[in-house]
């Protein structure tokens, strides 16, 4: 993830065949909107933890604002989603500001023709314009720390079938061929057994495929709603950390009033003007 800049951009794809016909017109997602979901995203031992609060602000628009600690930076982002698809049509991103303003320094975009993800991003030292192909239909950025992820499951007629999505990925700092975005491979979950996650009925699947290879692991679903509940895979997708894991600790109906209020909130009382 490009941390300096606060890249928090995401990919929302999904394929038709085996979705609701209109994802975000579907029941699960109407009733979703206004919902706000609290998940923490650290290593597997739970250490250098960061708070990422996911919106569903409306039926063509999923909002994210992560944080460590109250006061400290924050990143913001903005995907609009093709209703009739689920596909992101533009993502952007960048900090938050105080009184729940955002400023925003990059743009993801998927070129659906040619299977083509791009970035665009103002670097403090130079800009970055550079492209992957994900020929997967179905894909999630990583460092997006699952939030589109939920998008995918929420409208699968049978997510026990399993299923599968590219995982490209943000590098904060560029590769040896000078790249900042990566095609990691391809993701598959299959589903294990119904059990109980932290006290809430859920779907355990195990994620492996050419995206892991052997440092995959378990994905929690709600068993009722089929939103993401947790994971705990052995790539990491930030830089600094070990491993990957991240669980959902909140769900609050508040809508854009609680939206804003908790966007105001992070800044209040940090003296910033």
């Amino acid at each position: 993830m490009f941390d300096k800049i606060a890249l928090a951009g995401g990919a929302l794809a999904l394929a038709v065949g085996g979705y609701a016909s209109d994802i975000f017109g579907s029941d699960t997602s109407e009733a979703a909107q206004g919902r706000i979901y609290h998940y923490v995203r650290s290593n597997r031992d739970g250490t250098e933890p960061e708070h990422v609060y996911v919106y569903r602000a409306a039926s063509n628009r999923l909002e994210v604002y992560k944080a460590r600690e109250h006061c400290t930076p924050a990143a913001f982002a903005t995907a609009w989603v093709d209703g009739d698809t689920g596909r992101a049509t533009m993502i952007q991103s960048g900090w938050l500001m105080p009184n729940a303003r955002h400023e925003n320094f990059t743009t993801l975009a998927f070129d659906n023709e040619a299977s083509r993800l791009s970035v665009d991003a103002a670097l403090p030292n130079h800009a970055v314009h550079q492209q992957v192909r994900v020929e997967d239909p179905v894909y999630h950025l990583y460092d997006f720390d699952l939030a589109s992820l939920s998008v995918q499951t929420m409208g699968l007629d049978d997510p026990r079938a399993g299923f599968a999505f590219g995982l490209p990925l943000v590098l904060t700092q560029p590769d040896a061929d000078g790249r900042h975005l990566t095609h990691l491979g391809r993701a598959e979950a299959t589903f294990v057994r119904a059990e109980d996650y932290h006290g809430t009925p859920a779907l355990r699947f195990e994620v492996g495929g050419s995206a892991f290879g052997n440092n995959g692991g378990p994905l929690w679903l709600d068993a009722d709603t089929h939103h993401v509940l947790g994971a705990e895979w052995g790539i990491p997708n930030h830089a600094g950390m070990e491993d990957f894991a991240i669980r959902l600790t909140d769900v609050q109906d508040s809508g854009e009033a609680g939206w804003t209020r908790l966007l105001t909130e992070h800044f209040e009382g940090c003296g910033t003007t």
